[in-house]
């Protein structure tokens, strides 16, 4: 009979334990960071301060919550999610139904610009396990979105 992975052990292959690491290290970074950002203030100052702050300590909260997954998946006491299929940094390039296309960077966290797309948001949701060349639906502001992968490049580190 043969037995699963014990509770110490992970079922990871040597490429996806790396890149969970290399991703872990990363988000350590940032959660110290904002951290600081979030902690190192003397004062709200007004309601645009105060927004601010709230919404650096929701990005904590989702800090946390993936550093945490990463940990359990490390230790082997959960499985691998299909979102870890597309790590950090992944680059990928969609067409939409009308011609236009997009290249986009799989982020943990929403950056600053419209470049990137986090795993957990319904386009994220609908690239998990898809290839270059096959077509994606996900609801959008105004409806359902139909697209094409066009590719899907892995982070170079």
């Amino acid at each position: 009979m043969k037995q699963g992975p014990s509770p110490t052990s992970s079922p990871l292959d040597e490429h996806t334990r790396h890149r969970l690491d290399e991703e872990l290290a990363e988000l350590r970074h940032r959660y110290r960071t904002l951290t600081a950002a979030v902690f190192d203030t003397d004062a709200v100052m007004d309601s645009g301060d105060q927004a601010q702050r709230l919404e650096r300590t929701d990005d904590l909260a989702r800090l946390s919550d993936r550093i945490h997954q990463i940990i359990e998946v490390l230790a082997g006491r959960v499985p691998p999610s299909p979102t870890d299929a597309l790590p950090d940094g992944t680059q990928v390039t969609i067409r939409f139904s009308d011609g236009s296309t997009d290249t986009m960077q799989v982020a943990t966290v929403p950056g600053d610009t419209g470049d990137t797309v986090t795993r957990n948001s319904p386009l994220g949701l609908a690239l998990t396990g898809a290839h270059p060349g096959d077509r994606i639906t996900y609801p959008g502001p105004d409806g359902m979105i139909n697209a094409q992968v066009i590719a899907i490049r892995p982070p170079t580190r």
